[in-house]
Parts: structure tokens; C-alpha cells; sequence
């Protein structure tokens, strides 16, 4: 059985790898999936803007910050990332919220 829902979307979210801010992506929309009895999250992004061109390929390790919705998208990699306009896809181990203190 598949079960398709839409889990949530933002205009802009925060990149974080290793704990330091690498940038932010635009237009950012997160599906989760219900295959094989465990979840599975895609989304995509329509612009990633970094501060150091090296983190702008694929295959990188990152997490998604949801600043308004504290959401934070955990263990992201990235798909791919199409040249010209920075937009892509990426992955998800799992989604944890968290409270502002």
C-alpha cells in the first residue's frame, strides 16, 4: 500500500550541514510517502543559494529548517540540482519539529 501526502511547503527555509549555515533554498515543498510500512520523504526546491559554491552540487548532506513552521528536515541529501536556476530535488531520513525557547 502507498499513501501519498503533501507533509508541508515554504517560501524560504534555512541549509544547514554540520551543524553551520550554508544557505537557504526558495520554494521549498516536502511530500511524504507511506511505502513498506515506514515513511519516506522527497521534496523539491525551486532555488538553492549558498554561500560557498562548493556545497551548490548534489550529493550533499544537509538539513532543511522550516523557520516557520519549526519543522526541521533531517538527514536531506540532494538529488540533483539543475545549473542555471539552482532548482532540484532532494531526500529525507525523517522530520522532527522543535520549540522556540
Amino acid at each position: 500500500m502507498i499513501i501519498m501526502e503533501k507533509t508541508c511547503g515554504s517560501y524560504k527555509c534555512d541549509v544547514i550541514q554540520e551543524g553551520k549555515s550554508i544557505g537557504h533554498m526558495d520554494g521549498v515543498n516536502l511530500i511524504q510517502w507511506f511505502v513498506k510500512n515506514r515513511y519516506r520523504y522527497t521534496g523539491t526546491f525551486t532555488r538553492f543559494v549558498t554561500n560557498d559554491p562548493k556545497n551548490s552540487q548534489s550529493g550533499i548532506d544537509i538539513d532543511i529548517v522550516f523557520s516557520n513552521k519549526r519543522v526541521i528536515i533531517k538527514d536531506a541529501k540532494i538529488e540533483w540540482i539543475k545549473s542555471p536556476n539552482q532548482n532540484g530535488t532532494f531526500h529525507a531520513a525523517k522530520i522532527e519539529s522543535y520549540e522556540v525557547v
